[in-house]
């Protein structure tokens, strides 16, 4: 058997399997002519043996008998090759010190083949949140069990015991306002981007710049308004290929000169009755020239859309999928009518992550947006419910889970590699719950979570720091007795946190040694900030809310700037509280807060309902100590007739001019021009008092 041979058959026998990159035939080939070097003929077998183990090791019990017989025939194919070259001598460098060169070249085979099992082997257990099903028939079982009884849960093991002596981060979750788009010369390369958890990590949503043009998700399509000049205008509409009574468009991602959008599709399927199932779907579109896009590429996942994530030319699509199953609803076991598909590729049994009485489905798929056919990894994680965090090169999955009367955070980690796959890496619990978005946090290997006890009396708070294998190397426990966290920010080695009783202690730590994290700053306030911000390296933002110290009661929005050029002496040095204001958008959705000091604005909308409804958007600058007001423009008033959310609008600037653009209308102000609102546009149906 020749090189193109062997690497045919390993080719068709994986055919089916999820294969890593490294051990494409491709790559195998590489390494088989690396080695005719020395010992060539034996090596090129030793390494094609190891690399097809390891592939079918990971195919679970289903390929077994299959992958046995091929390296059966391998190993025949080997034994006869050895024999004729001892017979024929058309390998001499074999036939020298044949006694000594075999028990040397078996070593190195061996030697290979456990470095090559032990890279690519997969993680059979995360903690007790996840394990590794073993095939087919094992999913279809535990979902089928899932379907006809509640999760019973049992005692962890696994949480970690915080009850000793507390023991030795939160990094900075910088908003990403950067372009990552080329500019034209026609184009602004000074825009505003999205409101990120995550420098570096894009997220989608429902308004888009890319400093030409500001894409609009608008019903059944996709509004393209040109401001390249001062009077802004729709220049175009794309409107995806959808089903108008049951699609819609989610949100969608603009970058070098592509529109990435996400869509909300309903696939029907007549068995024996009639089933709906929901079906996402990626499509991109080339933007070079907004008004003439041109479609590229379409990928679909089965599922509800949750969230998404955009690194570099590389999506991470979430959706939610109930999997429990039934005899009523089953004409049999094939994994294609009970397991999600990508790209109409059923889950591989391999690539599927259990937990006891999980029913619910996460589709985790790393995309090319390149070409949306190249499907790079899918992870399925069956769990009851859970909540995630993306960093540039972890994917965390957390829940809260009710455990011996108290409440538990789990939280598993899966590894995003540079070539898009997915791996599992470790689990682990820990006491309390994650109660702020921006609590949890990745930086240089060390993951830090902020959690809060609420089965406790007193309440208290806790800091954790967990390694890259989510080994607790680091934690503070009694934090803050009868309180609980309700916001987070982190820089460098120094993170703050807010916890509220009837006044706002802005926490100080110091992460600077991950195995000894220090408490060295506590300012006490009135009220509390519900979202922190960095201004700039010595200036902290905070929105939230003002209240009476003696009983709680809320007075009105709280805007605080906190002087932190000393970490050990943080000051309050600036507040403005909008009495009589009842919500901001911004401390339910931090995308709906824009917040740049290069501009020197913040804005947000915000509801108040005393005497009558009136939704207002605002915008302030901060300078000689004090907030500015800027904008103070009437955008609701009055009883509507239908329910209104102001997180509906997003904030953004193109160069002086500052946007509010809402779903059916922008609107423009001058930042150069005293701030003074320029025009309006109307792409939809407005009510007649806004």
């Amino acid at each position: 058997m020749d090189d193109r041979e062997m690497l045919e058959k390993i080719a068709e026998s994986a055919r089916h399997l999820p294969t890593p990159p490294q051990l494409k035939p491709d790559q195998i080939e590489k390494r088989l002519k690396h080695t005719r070097s020395r010992g060539w003929k034996r090596q090129k077998y030793a390494v094609a043996a190891a690399c097809l183990c390891v592939c079918f090791g990971m195919a679970g019990f289903v390929y077994q008998n299959n992958a046995k017989q091929i390296q059966s025939d391998m190993e025949r194919e080997m034994q006869t090759d050895r024999e004729a070259d001892r017979t024929t001598g058309k390998n001499p460098k074999t036939n020298l010190a044949e006694n000594t060169g075999k028990e040397d070249a078996e070593k190195e085979d061996t030697e290979k083949k456990e470095e090559v099992a032990k890279q690519y082997e997969p993680v059979k257990k995360l903690g007790k949140m996840y394990t590794l099903a073993s095939g087919y028939p094992e999913v279809y079982n535990a979902l089928k069990e899932a379907g006809s009884r509640e999760l019973n849960q049992k005692d962890m093991e696994d949480v970690d015991n915080a009850d000793d002596a507390a023991y030795g981060g939160m990094v900075r979750e910088e908003e990403l306002q950067k372009n990552e788009s080329a500019v034209s010369k026609t184009g602004s390369s000074d825009f505003s981007g999205t409101n990120l958890q995550v420098e570096g990590v894009d997220e989608s949503d429902f308004v888009k710049t890319d400093g030409r043009f500001i894409y609009v998700v608008q019903d059944d399509r996709i509004q393209i308004l040109d401001v390249r000049s001062a009077v802004p205008y729709v220049s175009g509409t794309i409107r995806p290929d959808m089903d108008e009574d049951t699609d819609r468009i989610c949100e969608m991602y603009v970058a070098d000169r592509r529109l990435t959008v996400i869509l909300q599709n309903e696939k029907t399927y007549l068995k024996q009755q009639i089933e709906a199932v929901p079906i996402t779907k990626v499509v991109t579109y080339d933007i070079t020239e907004p008004q003439k896009p041109e479609l590229q590429h379409t990928a679909v996942q089965d599922g509800w859309y949750k969230t998404s994530r955009k690194i570099g030319d590389r999506l991470y699509l979430f959706t939610n999928r109930s999997l429990a199953v039934t005899d009523e609803a089953m004409t049999g076991k094939e994994p294609e009518q009970w397991l999600p598909r990508v790209n109409e590729k059923v889950v591989e049994a391999d690539s599927i992550y259990m937990q006891k009485g999980g029913s619910e489905g996460l589709l985790m798929t790393s995309l090319d947006l390149k070409d949306l056919s190249r499907v790079t990894d899918t992870k399925l994680l069956i769990h009851p419910d859970v909540n995630l965090y993306v960093s540039s090169t972890s994917v965390y999955l957390y829940e809260t889970v009710y455990v011996n009367e108290a409440f538990r955070t789990r939280i598993a980690r899966f590894g995003l590699e540079a070539d898009g796959t997915i791996r599992a890496k470790a689990a682990k619990t820990l006491k309390g719950s994650i109660q702020d978005t921006f609590a949890i946090h990745e930086r240089e290997g060390y993951l830090q979570v902020l959690t809060s006890v609420t089965n406790a009396q007193p309440w208290e708070n806790r800091v954790y720091v967990l390694d890259e294998n989510m080994k607790t190397v680091g934690k503070l426990t009694g934090i803050a007795p009868g309180e609980k966290i309700y916001a987070a920010r982190f820089t460098g080695d120094i993170g703050y946190f807010v916890t509220y009783r009837n006044t706002d202690p802005l926490f100080t730590v110091d992460f600077s040694n991950p195995k000894d994290p220090q408490i060295i700053g506590e300012l006490k306030v009135t009220g509390f900030s519900e979202y922190l911000h960095f201004w700039s390296d010595t200036k902290l933002l905070g929105i939230g809310y003002e209240t009476n110290p003696d009983n709680g009661e809320r007075m009105g929005i709280k805007l605080s700037m906190f002087d932190i050029s000393d970490p050990l002496k943080v000051k309050e040095e600036a507040k403005l509280v909008l009495k009589g204001v009842s919500d901001c958008a911004g401390l339910n959705d931090y995308k709906a807060v824009l917040v740049s000091s290069k501009k020197n604005v913040i804005a947000f909308t915000t509801e108040s309902y005393d005497p009558e409804h009136q939704e207002i958007y605002r915008a302030f600058s901060y300078q000689n100590g004090r907030f500015v007001s800027r904008v103070e423009r009437k955008l609701v008033v009055g009883t509507r007739l239908y329910s209104y959310d102001s997180r509906n609008w997003r904030s953004l600037y193109v160069d002086d001019r500052l946007y509010l653009v809402g779903v059916n209308k922008m609107i423009v102000f001058s930042m150069r021009e005293e701030w003074k609102e320029i025009g309006k546009l109307v792409y939809g149906w407005v009510d007649k008092n806004e």
